[in-house]
């Protein structure tokens, strides 16, 4: 795309601490971006120009783009180049104005700033006075850093994430209309920013948040769930509240305290937990506890939602810890838990469980069910010793239900399985049935 007005509707994420440079395309003026390239470096923030985006697109589609994503624009006006005064006059439609920044030589200035843009600050730059020119652009860089708007950071934000902008500029109305500066700090969090300091930050926005949730027939809902996740598992607040996030999200709960009404709340601290896990926090040992705990719950029985989540989580993510979590499962008391570790660890696999998966059907576990899944697992992990044990299990527990042998759909498992671990066991399985 080449139009500007298609920039004002795509959902473009803005890139902070980046900072776009417009310019004559000139090489005495290289020298001058060189110049600014280092000033924004000392304060963190990457800067480029046009020429500097490696895409296959036409020049003016990388400078749309470079104005749209970059949390700053920086432009050059000396000479009164047509093309930078274009492009200035676009960098003023589409970002807010203390982002939009005008510099000008001195040394080869035009004659006469044009009068629609006369009210503006303008930076002047002198070959003589380089240092004046970096104190002067490191000031303003360093203020709008301090001043970020802000309502459109988390509406640009929230835009990436949902299209209905009108529910959006009402939630972020209703964050404005409070006492406390819910915006600001939610803000200054997702930008991993220290410069507050608030005591129970994390009570007062998820107490608040939910709150607002049930407003207006909760159309907020999704958002606040959004905003939650996006807070609570920011870099800031795992690494400066994690007994706040402990106390509220992954307190030790028990089977009684599950309701189905909450799947939003439980699916919310399972992310949290997976966040945690994936920075690799010093204190993942309490996230992979939640998540193992809470596949030992019945309470909303086997098919459900978050615990689906979980495993899938469980059984993708790359990490010993986990891993290891996972096996102790197999020897635990929770049936459940132990069904679902034991299909985790066939699938990924996980062979230092295997020892775990032989002792269950060598010490003739009862539940057809776990069975089953070990016979699957052990199966998917071709631990060919694991034949003799199955016929031995299947002859031991045929008669196990009174006239009832072992279902057909666990007879055809264990025969399928034989099949593919070590075939001369099919004769002496199929002898069982005869």
């Amino acid at each position: 795309m080449d139009y500007p007005r298609d920039y004002i509707v795509i959902d473009n994420k803005i890139n902070y601490k980046t900072a776009f440079i417009i310019m004559p395309m000139n090489d005495k003026y290289d020298y001058v971006y060189g110049i600014i390239k280092d000033v924004c470096e000392r304060l963190n923030i990457k800067a480029e120009r046009a020429d500097d985006i490696i895409q296959q697109n036409f020049i003016m589609s990388n400078v749309l783009e470079g104005i749209v994503k970059s949390e700053t624009v920086i432009v050059d006006i000396s000479e009164g180049n047509p093309n930078v005064f274009y492009e200035l006059g676009i960098a003023h439609s589409l970002k807010p104005r203390q982002n939009v920044i005008i510099i000008q030589s001195e040394d080869y200035c035009f004659e006469k700033t044009p009068i629609d843009i006369i009210h503006w600050t303008i930076i002047k730059y002198k070959k003589n006075n380089w240092s004046l020119f970096k104190a002067q652009l490191s000031e303003r860089l360093e203020t709008n850093m301090m001043i970020i708007n802000e309502e459109d950071y988390i509406k640009q934000l929230l835009i990436a994430h949902t299209h209905d902008k009108d529910i959006i500029n009402k939630f972020i109305k209703q964050l404005v209309t409070t006492n406390f500066n819910y915006l600001r700090y939610i803000a200054v969090i997702l930008q991993n920013r220290k410069d507050f300091n608030e005591e129970q930050i994390v009570e007062k926005l998820n107490s608040y948040l939910t709150i607002v949730s049930d407003y207006e027939g909760n159309k907020f809902a999704k958002l606040c769930w959004l905003i939650k996740y996006l807070v609570f598992t920011s870099d800031i607040i795992l690494n400066e509240y994690f007994e706040e996030i402990e106390k509220i999200f992954l307190i030790t709960w028990k089977r009684d305290s599950i309701n189905m009404s909450d799947t939003d709340y439980w699916d919310l601290c399972s992310k949290i937990c997976f966040s945690i896990i994936n920075k690799n926090h010093i204190k993942k040992c309490i996230a992979i506890k939640w998540l193992t705990n809470y596949l030992k719950n019945t309470r909303m029985g086997r098919i459900d939602k978050v615990r689906t989540m979980i495993e899938d989580y469980l059984l993708t993510v790359p990490d010993q810890d986990v891993d290891i979590a996972v096996s102790k499962l197999i020897q635990g008391n929770s049936r459940t838990a132990k069904e679902s570790a034991i299909d985790i660890v066939g699938q990924k696999p996980i062979y230092y469980a295997v020892d775990s998966l032989i002792n269950i059907i060598n010490n003739d576990e009862p539940d057809p069910h776990i069975v089953r899944s070990c016979i699957n697992a052990l199966t998917r992990m071709k631990i060919v010793s694991a034949a003799p044990l199955i016929v031995k299990w299947m002859s031991n527990n045929q008669d196990k239900w009174g006239n009832q042998a072992v279902s057909a759909s666990l007879k055809n498992v264990a025969q399928n399985a034989l099949e593919v671990l070590d075939p001369s066991y099919c004769k002496e399985f199929i002898d069982l049935y005869t």
